[in-house]
């Protein structure tokens, strides 16, 4: 029910280098870079970390258990790494035209955690001390609540955030049909690398036009 409260102070933590950097810059790159800065010291960059050991397991092309155990392996691959730089680019490039703004950027945080409830609800944890059985199987009830939490919390961002958190759970939804077929249960990594492209998915849609 609180991830999206996360996502609003994580938010906050994000308009910050806009709005200290975004006048005194005669280009929104240096305040893109900060706030994608700012994210990776606050999340302990778990999230990318998570984006990449999927990215790697994915292109492994194995069978689900061994797919999974390469998510776990600390390293990361060449796949992992090049999807990692791709996404990263494309959230400074969204970023580059939202910094400047910064009431715009709370709801995708907000989407992004958003996100995570619903995957953890849609998905049973894979029963095997993984980080999302940990978390637990929330009930309907307590998603519910926490979709209104999140919508609450978008409403800072205007429109476009509600339009972005909308985005970022039907991009939720498709990213657990895709989980399910191809890895059965639900991971950590799992988690985090669905609450990030779900998060990506709203900061594009606040940065178009």
């Amino acid at each position: 029910m609180f991830f999206p409260v996360v996502g609003l102070v994580v938010g906050a933590a994000w308009a910050l280098p806009g709005l200290l950097l975004g006048t005194r810059f005669p280009s929104a790159g240096v305040p893109a870079a900060a706030v994608l800065l700012v994210d990776a010291l606050i999340t302990g960059a778990l999230h990318l970390d998570a984006l990449a050991d999927v990215a790697d397991g994915v292109a492994s092309r194995e069978p689900p258990d061994e797919a999974v155990a390469i998510m776990r392996q600390p390293t990361i691959g060449a796949v992992g790494a090049a999807v990692l730089l791709l996404v990263c680019l494309l959230r400074y490039g969204a970023l580059t035209f939202s910094a400047d703004f910064g009431f715009r950027l709370f709801a995708a945080p907000v989407a992004g955690r958003a996100a995570m409830a619903l995957l953890l609800w849609r998905l049973p944890a894979r029963p095997d001390g993984s980080l999302a059985q940990a978390f637990g199987r929330p009930t309907a009830r307590v998603v519910i609540a926490a979709m209104v939490v999140a919508v609450v919390c978008a409403v800072p961002s205007g429109p476009r955030g509600v339009v972005g958190l909308g985005l970022a759970l039907l991009s939720a939804e498709a990213y657990a049909l895709w989980w399910r077929r191809r890895f059965g249960g639900l991971t950590g990594d799992g988690v985090g690398a669905g609450g990030l492209i779900c998060e990506t998915v709203a900061l594009l849609a606040l940065s178009a036009r």
